[in-house]
């Protein structure tokens, strides 16, 4: 008996369950995009300048006494002369004409160039389109359980209190 009482329960809670499978109007709009973003490039980029550097020539001098006949070598860095002394040898100097020489030299360059790129997309809510209601006839089952929610619900309730009869009584006699 006790199991009946269960079971019939069970089926007049399943039967009682009325509730539709969707919903008629969602809650909120969709966002469809909101975002902010700042890129910033670094481009960086190599190059190879030619510049003008001057090196001073180093100062030499020299001296050499052969016994030879004179003469006199001159060069565009430098100018030598030699002659003879009165014992018969012969002397010799060269020397460095004061002056600077040029030269290019290939030197690379960085430069650095920083782009900042702002984008900004704000928010579109896309509304929701108004609902079509579409009138249609309610099933058997439908019907049935529109008609009998009220009369299972309180078949529910007195099955219970007549199940737990005893727990009711005690209390109501304290």
């Amino acid at each position: 008996m006790k199991a009946l009482v269960t079971i019939l329960i069970v089926v007049a809670l399943g039967l009682a369950a009325c509730r539709t499978s969707k919903s008629a109007m969602p809650s909120a709009p969709v966002t469809v995009s909101n975002t902010e973003s700042v890129r910033t490039e670094y481009i960086e980029t190599v190059r190879i300048d030619t510049i003008t550097v001057e090196v001073p020539l180093p100062a030499e001098s020299t001296s050499q006494i052969v016994r030879d006949t004179t003469s006199h070598v001159e060069t565009s860095l430098a100018e030598s002369d030699a002659w003879i002394n009165s014992d018969g040898s012969l002397g010799h100097s060269i020397k460095n004409k004061p002056q600077k020489l040029q030269a290019e030299v290939p030197v690379p360059a960085k430069d650095t160039q920083t782009t900042n790129i702002a984008r900004s997309i704000k928010e579109v809510p896309v509304p929701y389109p108004e609902p079509v209601y579409i009138e249609r006839e309610f099933s058997a089952l439908e019907k049935f359980r529109l008609k009998a929610f009220w009369y299972l619900a309180a078949y529910v309730i007195l099955s219970l209190a007549w199940r737990y009869r005893g727990v009711l009584l005690g209390l109501v006699k304290r």
